[in-house]
């Protein structure tokens, strides 16, 4: 009786924004099934459903979830991957035999709230029709397929996106919580912290003499960084171990004119999917990403989904290897409310809905194949 009771509680327009963004998810599965059993070979079904999207970062956060870090071995560089997603695989797996399955389903679950969580978000400031959008564009984005996969994605978009809802409906503790779990997720949840001081004190007027105690509860995105500091201590004896292997082994560093000369290098002179995947596709959204901050601006956008968006787009962008900025930008998610808004206009919803479609069918099936894909 419970659960009848509490699906007549939520709204209409957001069961119409979590049913859009199923099907899409369902496509996308579907889309990775086939590919899989068509490049890979026939199995079991469930074992297609466990490899399909279990490629490059996947096998790691696994092997964290299996053995934790360790400091031996090429799984000494795992240390650069932030430990609350494993261990939230672990916690979730009752047999390794399964533990992909269990990746899948704490990425998914995650996305889903993600999408409730924009849904919400989008509706402070906006009507139905804009926040349905919203979750419309987040489903369909070229790189959602990582939503689904064995990824941060879903489980860190969960986190940032409800802790700025909680921010901007004053709840400041649980906000605060959530940023510590977002910052233990991917380094971009420190983020959060200049987004959420931002945001306080936007509802302050900008006027220090109504500053109290909820200031604390920011700072607790960098309290989540400081934990996986120590946890780098632990492991090597050393708190940055993780910024020296992202320099000697994932050829990681602040340099972002060289990752826009070696993308710019491959889109030349690779062959077909490296030339677009490794080339042609970071410097379009490295350029896409910078618009969205340029236009967020223009428009005033709120001050602290504006920060939160050119933060996040300086992450991507500001380091030497640009292979995964299409997937980096994709954190930038006050754009699909952006998108949204601007989208009233029919032709615009069209060619959004078109380009991203196909870009997310393109991208999905190489990455299904094993192919690099962000």
């Amino acid at each position: 009786m419970k659960a009848p009771s509490i699906l007549k509680r939520i709204p209409y327009s957001l069961k119409i924004a979590i049913l859009i963004f199923l099907i899409v998810k369902v496509f996308v599965f579907s889309l990775g099934f086939a590919v899989s059993y068509l490049y890979v070979g026939p199995s079991p079904p469930l074992s297609i459903i466990m490899r399909q999207f279990d490629h490059w970062d996947s096998p790691h956060y696994i092997d964290i979830a299996k053995n934790w870090y360790v400091n031996e071995g090429d799984q000494r560089n795992f240390i650069v991957f932030f430990p609350l997603y494993p261990l939230l695989i672990r916690l979730t797996t009752f047999s390794f035999e399964y533990i992909n399955l269990s990746a899948l389903i704490v990425s998914n679950v995650s996305s889903i709230l993600a999408a409730v969580y924009l849904f919400k978000l989008a509706k402070l400031d906006f009507n139905d029709d804009v926040a349905k959008r919203s979750v419309l564009y987040l489903s369909v984005f070229p790189t959602a397929y990582f939503l689904s996969a064995i990824y941060t994605e879903g489980l860190f978009f969960a986190l940032v996106i409800a802790s700025v809802y909680y921010a901007r409906v004053k709840k400041w503790p649980l906000a605060g919580f959530l940023s510590l779990l977002a910052a233990l997720t991917r380094l971009a949840g420190l983020v959060l912290l200049p987004t959420l001081i931002v945001e306080y004190f936007h509802q302050k007027g900008w006027r220090l003499k109504k500053v109290d105690a909820n200031l604390f509860w920011p700072c607790l995105a960098l309290a989540g960084f400081l934990i996986y500091l120590g946890i780098n201590y632990q492991v090597t004896g050393n708190f940055f171990t993780f910024m020296e292997i992202q320099r000697t082994h994932w050829s990681q560093y602040f340099d972002p004119l060289q990752g826009l000369s070696w993308a710019w290098s491959w889109a030349i002179t690779a062959a077909f999917p490296e030339n677009i995947t490794i080339g042609i596709a970071p410097i379009i959204f490295a350029v896409f990403g910078l618009l969205v901050v340029v236009t967020g601006f223009l428009l005033r956008f709120r001050l602290s989904y504006n920060v939160q968006m050119l933060l996040t787009w300086g992450l991507s962008v500001f380091i030497s290897w640009w292979i995964s900025v299409p997937r980096y930008v994709m954190a930038m998610f006050p754009m699909f409310i952006l998108f949204a808004f601007l989208a009233r206009n029919r032709t615009v919803n069209y060619v959004i809905m078109v380009v991203f479609t196909a870009a997310l069918c393109f991208f999905t099936v190489l990455f299904a194949k094993g192919a690099w894909a962000f």
